[in-house]
């Protein structure tokens, strides 16, 4: 049995595996998998296009179609980003693989059960938030014609695809293949981001794991009460302990360095894409005419955009803060008691520490929770703007 069918990481990979990006798949089973994610999203993809092409004069349509269409390149980013830093995914992972391998037991092999598990709980939720946005985009047309079907009124309410299309084709001839073609469709548009993210969560959960280990050891390095200030360096155990936490230290910085490379680039569309999507939403609720099906799809595209950015600054946020608190830890255990050599060694160690792992949208936006309401703010003044040009 694989490491990674442990209750902890199964879900990860059961994720990766299902759009194909699983680094440890057989080489035909993630093409296959590739290749039906990439058949439904694409196909998706051309028919909102589509009708976009046709009907770039209406306005009603122009935003009805451009909103799911930032979505999905979105999604095509993900993708790239994920084949293409394959390999460093599979780093990732051996590396995680190895340190639980080398912590079998004491307080350590705790801290990274502690959150490993915490990893599985965020992944849950992350997904929850984005199948439910998913449900709710997808089947509103049809629950609210159905409801509306029993209500006592001669009124008939039109149901509508998610996005427009009769313009192009009959769509009332072939709607229930179009919407179950489009209810598939946007289960792998959302899967993709559930497990592509998901990794970035385990992965960060980890480094926080290893920050937070060595901070523990740190902690307990006992000096002698009768200091002496030159001791030979074989008999200078609390040395010893500083130098094999500034190794581990090593460690964890070239593991973040290896996790902010992998998704930097990828990071950075994303965040452009958030914006221009998140303020064409808002304002085709207040520019086009919709119906209670279409607000509630809109709302539930935005929902999901805002949980996806939201995750990823919240997680980026934890392994600042983790990265940062080596500081205290240093500050905090008995160094007055250490040797000249230990207190210098961990003088440098806390000269490197001021500067916390970040992880970067493009080598120059960090991602974090004071940025992510920056970015919010960025969003509305779009929307204004947007709604201005009425």
């Amino acid at each position: 049995m694989s490491f990674y069918d442990n209750r902890y990481y199964h879900l990860n990979k059961t994720f990766l595996s299902i759009i194909g990006q699983w680094p440890f798949q057989s080489r035909l089973e993630s093409n296959v998998m590739v290749i039906i994610t990439l058949l439904f999203v694409c196909s998706l993809t051309a028919l909102e296009l589509l009708g976009l092409i046709a009907g770039i004069t209406d306005l009603s349509i122009f935003m009805e179609n451009t909103s799911p269409l930032l979505i999905n390149s979105l999604i095509f980013v993900k993708l790239i980003n994920s084949l293409y830093n394959k390999y460093k995914m599979k780093d990732l992972l051996e590396h995680i693989e190895e340190t639980w391998k080398m912590t079998n037991f004491g307080p350590e092999n705790k801290i990274l059960q502690n959150y490993a598990e915490q990893s599985k709980i965020l992944s849950i939720q992350y997904a929850f938030g984005l199948y439910s946005a998913w449900i709710f985009y997808s089947t509103m047309p049809i629950v609210i014609s159905g409801i509306h079907s029993f209500l006592p009124t001669n009124e008939t309410y039109t149901t509508k695809l998610i996005y427009r299309l009769e313009h192009v084709l009959d769509v009332d001839k072939y709607f229930n293949l179009l919407m179950l073609h489009a209810f598939i469709s946007v289960f792998y548009v959302v899967s993709v981001p559930v497990a592509v993210d998901g990794m970035f969560v385990l992965c960060i959960q980890h480094a926080c794991a290893l920050f937070e280990s060595i901070k523990y050891k740190i902690q307990h390095i006992r000096g002698s009460d009768f200091v002496m200030l030159k001791p030979n360096i074989a008999d200078d155990e609390a040395y010893h302990l500083i130098v094999d936490c500034v190794k581990s230290y090593k460690c964890a910085l070239k593991f973040s360095d290896l996790l902010s490379s992998t998704y930097d680039t990828s990071f950075f569309f994303l965040l452009g894409n958030a914006v221009i999507g998140l303020s064409f939403n808002a304002a085709e609720l207040v520019m086009v005419d919709t119906q209670l099906d279409e607000m509630i799809r809109i709302v539930a595209a935005n929902m999901g955009q805002l949980i996806h950015i939201f995750y990823l600054s919240f997680i980026s946020q934890r392994l600042i803060d983790h990265s940062s608190g080596l500081q205290e830890a240093i500050y905090n255990c008995d160094w007055y008691k250490f040797s000249l050599r230990s207190r210098q060694l961990l003088r440098f160690t806390l000269m490197r520490a001021m500067k916390p792992c970040q992880i970067k949208a493009g080598k120059m936006y960090i991602m974090s929770l004071e940025n992510f309401s920056s970015m919010l703010k960025v969003s509305m003044s779009y929307f204004t703007m947007l709604t201005s040009i009425q």
